[in-house]
């Protein structure tokens, strides 16, 4: 079993692989018409407005859009689709009155400009029930259709389908999960970048001994452990030694970190500057911008991870306490 099936469940579908999450499908009922689907009309994060974090709970409330999971599986063909092809979808009410009362909306993955348009149109499937059929306007996307049942407010698990023209009876391709309430552990790397700069603080040496994990932060999926540090004193001074290393990203130029990698994160010195801040006493996130760092030059190739916006490549990370001192 995949240690993140445990989890699974209809509050956290995101976790499930794909037999558990097909199973939750089938067993689900939609009970919000498509009109729940409708997010904020701004993109922008705007704190309280349509994005929110709760520290205690370290869950992400983010209405700016729907957030595409695939299922949970680390099989090559899921790893493929998951840090390739992620994707969130955004729906809003069509402003033509003509058109009547229509919800309109956009399938966009993260890594391209594809904007994949369609409509929302509630339905009584025969032995599927009550769903939303998302139903695509252009070629080639108009060769694909979703089923979504809408099982609480922020919760929603679909199908896609290779279309027959058949609202809920094409050719089943994958089930996947929309939510717009999720752990830090899905964060996006807009969410960091939020969090960092408006939710964390500088840490202190005292704060931040013991054993921590490194995750890196994708927008498409759950990134697994990188490295494992412990911080401690030596002296006056805050010191790391890692314990364990893991693999990089597929499609890195480097498989895993080197002994010159792992210097160059130098994470007491970005703790000491500010350039790794305390959400809580278990959690810490960073913000590596030094484009001729090593670990840059080792990732490019991989999706997702190394970002380029205003002010140049950045890299965001979360620190998860393994262990007190």
């Amino acid at each position: 079993m995949n240690s993140t099936d445990k989890l699974c469940s209809s509050k956290n579908p995101m976790y499930c692989t794909g037999a558990n999450l097909a199973k939750l499908y089938r067993d689900s009922k939609s009970i919000f018409p498509a009109q729940n689907l409708i997010n904020s009309p701004e993109m922008e994060i705007m704190d309280g407005v349509n994005w929110s974090f709760d520290p205690g709970t370290l869950t992400i409330w983010n209405n700016r859009y729907w957030k595409g999971f695939y299922p949970a599986d680390y099989d090559f063909k899921n790893l493929v689709l998951m840090y390739g092809l992620g994707f969130y979808k955004r729906f809003w009410a069509d402003k033509v009155e003509s058109n009547g009362k229509k919800i309109l909306g956009e399938t966009h993955p993260y890594s391209s400009d594809i904007h994949a348009v369609n409509e929302a149109i509630d339905m009584d499937i025969p032995e599927k029930g009550k769903a939303v059929y998302i139903k695509y306007r252009d070629f080639p996307f108009n060769n694909f259709d979703d089923l979504l049942k809408i099982v609480d407010k922020d919760t929603v698990i679909g199908e896609a389908f290779v279309s027959l023209r058949d609202a809920g009876h094409g050719l089943p391709i994958f089930h996947f999960v929309l939510s717009r309430r999720y752990s830090v552990d899905f964060m996006t790397q807009a969410d960091c970048k939020f969090i960092f700069q408006s939710k964390a603080r500088q840490a202190k040496k005292e704060e931040v001994l013991g054993t921590w994990d490194i995750l890196l932060v994708s927008n498409a999926a759950l990134s697994p452990p990188i490295l494992r540090c412990k911080f401690y004193k030596k002296g006056s001074d805050l010191s790391a030694g890692f314990i364990q290393g893991g693999k990089l990203p597929q499609g890195s130029n480097a498989a895993n970190f080197d002994e010159n990698m792992i210097r160059a994160f130098d994470l007491p010195s970005q703790i000491l500057s500010n350039e790794i801040r305390e959400v809580n006493k278990d959690l810490l996130v960073g913000i590596l911008e030094k484009a001729d760092n090593p670990i840059f030059k080792a990732m490019l190739g991989s999706k997702g991870f190394v970002t380029k916006d205003k002010s140049g490549l950045f890299l965001p990370y979360i620190l998860k306490r393994v262990a007190s001192p």
